[in-house]
């Protein structure tokens, strides 16, 4: 055989294996569904709690089909993916639960590789994190904080909107960001996008284990907001709970999933994006799973991820009819 008969089968080779590859990426993933080690539960939260408004903030709107975002679905339906932040009113705090987009975001991404703005920044921009405010007639000064649950820049991308507001960021997040090149990563972007106009606050969740989750961080010491690492999507990925004297209880899980998809089943993204977003398969897996077992234990209390647009819109849905009923 001549050389160039080799080259056509090698080609060849690497292109049914490249297809193979692809192929698999749309079967459902293996997961054991045993319960994973006990972590022993809270006590129920107190039973006086403050009155704690939940404000879904939808900056941008993206679209990709379900067999892409839930591996093992066979659906090419579209799946919406949010872009936002979630605005908290708590009696002694008015916070921001991420950043959403802000009103230069575009500028931001300008020097972003094509493949980049063809994937994880293929969205349509909608309202800026400063109009949103504007609306609510807030401004920056209004608010006390920033919680980032973690530093990918989706999530950071509304901080060019509110100079001056503190950000609270989890210390393992913010130290792995800056060993692993999280912050310089596609020409500065997380850190252009941070700025030096924010002062940063790290925080520890070296509290006790919470509703089955290894630690916790009471934000107000009330037992009303409570943070937990929800870790592998990031090294310092971070959810909360907020507990309400009315209305339901409900969990805000950064990007430890997308989608509810993704604990319901459980699954992951197709493996392409997959191995985009996640820091650590094994950690991220992990927590899927207990993510898993929680909602099975807690079919009351609503799992929201900061990329599931369906579920947030439900969610407010739910907030505007019981404000209905109580007026």
């Amino acid at each position: 055989m001549h050389m160039r008969d080799w080259a056509r089968v090698g080609a060849l080779s690497l292109g049914l294996a490249g297809l193979g590859w692809v192929a698999r990426g749309f079967l459902p993933p293996a997961f054991s569904l045993d319960p994973p080690q006990v972590v022993p539960e809270s006590l129920s939260p107190p039973a006086s709690l403050p009155d704690i408004e939940v404000t879904f903030l939808r900056c941008g709107l993206a679209s990709i089909p379900e067999c892409v975002a839930v591996r093992g679905s066979r659906s090419f339906a579209p799946r919406a993916i949010n872009y936002g932040a979630v605005l908290i009113r708590h009696p002694r705090a008015t916070f921001l639960y991420d950043t959403g987009l802000c009103s230069d975001i575009y500028l931001f991404l300008k020097h972003q590789s094509f493949l980049f703005h063809q994937t994880l920044a293929r969205f349509t921009f909608e309202h800026s994190l400063s109009d949103h405010l504007t609306t609510l007639g807030l401004r920056p000064r209004d608010l006390e904080f920033a919680f980032l649950s973690h530093l990918h820049w989706d999530h950071v991308s509304g901080i060019p909107d509110i100079p001056g507001v503190p950000l609270r960021i989890n210390r393992v997040e913010y130290d792995a960001a800056a060993s692993t090149g999280l912050l310089e990563h596609r020409h500065g972007l997380v850190q252009s996008l941070l700025g030096d106009a924010n002062p940063v606050e790290l925080f520890d969740c070296a509290g006790p284990a919470y509703e089955g989750f290894r630690s916790s961080l009471d934000l107000f010491g009330d037992g009303s907001v409570i943070a937990v690492p929800l870790p592998g999507h990031t090294a310092g990925n971070t959810g909360l709970f907020i507990n309400r004297a009315h209305g339901p209880r409900l969990f805000l899980l950064g990007d430890a999933v997308w989608l509810a998809d993704h604990y319901q089943r459980p699954s992951i993204m197709h493996p392409f994006f997959w191995s985009q977003v996640t820091s650590d398969d094994a950690t991220a897996r992990q927590t899927i799973l207990s993510l898993y077992h929680y909602a099975r234990r807690h079919p009351e209390v609503p799992l929201i991820a900061m990329h599931d647009a369906d579920l947030q819109a439900a969610f407010m849905e739910t907030e505007r009819l019981r404000e209905v009923q109580t007026t």
